[in-house]
């Protein structure tokens, strides 16, 4: 803020005796020209003049709750903060933002959409320019917007930066099928109707002024006290408190601003709520389920090892691999956000294994520089490290068909298949036999039942399965050049990956009646695949790619 300094700022609001708090911010530490990029809202004149113009008749009956945020009403109905960088993008991040919000409030989906295909690919065009909410909406109502990683919002930029121009637009493979259209947009002038709507139906879009002390703002309900307008700026109004006089909001600046990226302002201020009207959605339409892959989506990291993943509710996730330290590192999705990555320690031989037995459980399991087998779990926090012995020579792999039961799979030293397994006291080691020349895979599609494949010394798939008994290896004749992976995700249904000839990833797959052939997906492998499944038709496979990061591919 160079025509306003926070010491001035915080000294002003301590006179009057504003309601909210100043500190420097990511945002208010901006130059001028950088700042003024971020406000992107373009006028329709003519439609404000009418969608404002007073309407005769009777006043709206107030028929609304004293306060509302959609983040905690009958569960959170808010998408995380974003940032739209240096680019006038703020229209497309608050309605989107809005139908995200609706798609949960209507269908129960909390998705993460592209605001880059909305700004850069529609009508407006591949530019930073700014737009305005109502036109913003009819292209969703018209084209939609897809999910973010069909087109995610750093990469329109060069080398990934959203603080460098210009932006290009990227239309990403099945764009139509993948996109949520709205089928209702609406304007709201009168504030009881705006309360009344929040209350009734959820967030909406909203436009205000922004002044130089905004960039600062930290906590409480704000007012403007000193600093020039900047210019147009659209948010997302979430909810609204009688008690404090205020609408409660959501930006597009990221979370080093505000309150984490939200923040309150008074009824009444910049004239949010009376130069401006608030745009609703509504009649969220979800794409189609189709049926196809999608990726591969680089997730970052720097591993050494192949990452192995386990899903133990709907929309969840957790990846584990080994880190260039020799630790084992965890990385999880939780239906909204990747988060991690977090260090677990240790120091090992190979990718560790993940399974599960119960919502919020998560056994690790990784050979240590002693070649025994070590187990680590999370319940609540996470246990230390305990030895299971055996004299091991691959990575292991494992698997849970029912609570409190885990089947463990790895190669010995004499290069057949071991088996360790628990049901409330730990069992084995058992000789399956074979000689292998690779990891083995597990997968379980009913209790009780166990599939294992391994490489031979052949280079083909085997595979052997556990149904009251243990049956021989069977030659699948799939030819692969590292370690298998397998999920099942219903009954009679397995999925095996692995590196093809190319190392490309290869997919054979179960029907309950006979194996498929060989699919190529794609993809220059560094490593063999890691896969889960979190519900039925669902897979997320996971590879480390040419640079040592961690990509991720996915069919639904």
């Amino acid at each position: 803020m160079a025509n306003l300094k926070i010491t001035d700022l915080i000294a002003d609001l301590a006179k009057t005796q504003n309601r909210w708090k100043a500190r420097e911010t990511a945002v208010s530490q901006l130059s001028e020209d950088q700042q003024s990029a971020l406000l992107g809202v373009v006028v329709n004149t003519a439609e404000l003049a009418t969608v404002m113009k007073p309407v005769a008749g009777a006043a709206p009956v107030a028929n609304y709750a004293t306060a509302v945020d959609w983040r905690n009403r009958n569960g959170n109905h808010v998408t995380p903060v974003k940032d739209q960088g240096g680019c006038g993008s703020c229209v497309s991040f608050c309605t989107t933002s809005v139908t995200e919000a609706m798609a949960s409030i209507e269908h129960g989906q909390l998705l993460d959409l592209s605001e880059a295909d909305l700004h850069f690919c529609s009508n407006h065009g591949a530019n930073c320019g700014g737009w305005w909410p109502t036109d913003a909406f009819s292209q969703i109502k018209t084209r939609g917007i897809p999910d973010e990683p069909c087109f995610p919002y750093a990469t329109a930029f060069p080398d990934n930066n959203i603080w460098k121009q210009p932006p290009h637009c990227t239309i990403g493979p099945n764009r139509d099928a993948r996109a949520v259209k709205i089928t209702n947009s609406t304007t709201l002038a009168n504030v009881i109707d705006r309360k009344n709507y929040i209350s009734a139906n959820g967030p909406v879009s909203a436009v205000m002024h922004v002044y130089e002390d905004f960039f600062a703002y930290a906590d409480g309900v704000y007012s403007h006290v000193s600093g020039a307008d900047k210019g147009l700026h659209c948010v997302t109004v979430i909810g609204y408190s009688e008690a404090e006089h205020c609408w409660i909001c959501k930006n597009s600046w990221g979370t080093g601003w505000g309150q984490g990226g939200f923040f309150k302002i008074a009824y009444g201020q910049a004239g949010i709520d009376t130069e401006f009207p608030f745009w609703t959605a509504s009649g969220v339409v979800l794409p189609q389920q189709q049926h196809a892959w999608y990726g591969y989506e680089n997730l970052g990291g720097l591993l050494s090892s192949r990452p192995n993943a386990v899903s133990w509710s709907a929309n969840r996730i957790d990846v584990v691999v080994r880190g260039m330290d020799s630790a084992v590192y965890h990385k999880w999705w939780n239906g909204t956000s990747w988060q991690g990555w977090e260090s677990l320690g240790g120091q090992i031989q190979g990718a560790p294994a993940i399974c599960s037995w119960q919502n919020g459980r998560l056994d690790v399991f990784a050979v240590g520089l002693n070649h025994h087998l070590w187990h680590r779990y999370y319940q609540g926090g996470w246990s230390n490290w305990e030895d299971l012995g055996g004299m091991l020579s691959s990575e292991p792999a494992c698997v849970s068909w029912g609570p409190n039961r885990i089947d463990i799979f790895a190669r010995g030293m004499n290069s057949s298949m071991w088996h360790l397994w628990y049901d409330g006291t730990w069992h084995g080691w058992e000789d399956l036999g074979g000689v292998i020349t690779s990891a083995p895979a597990v997968s379980s599609w009913a209790s009780g039942r166990l599939d294992c494949f391994a490489r031979g010394t052949d280079n083909k798939l085997w595979h052997k399965w556990f149904d009251k008994g243990w049956s021989n290896w069977e030659n699948l004749q799939s030819e692969m050049f590292d370690s298998p992976a397998a999920v099942s995700w219903g009954p009679n249904r397995i999925d095996v990956f692995f590196p093809g000839q190319n190392y490309n990833m290869m997919h054979k797959w179960w029907d309950g009646k006979a194996w498929s052939g060989d699919e190529n997906l794609g993809g220059i492998l560094s490593s063999a695949v890691g896969v889960s499944s979190w519900q039925a038709g669902r897979l997320d496979c996971f590879v480390e790619g040419t640079d040592s990061a961690m990509y991720h591919k996915w069919y639904v």
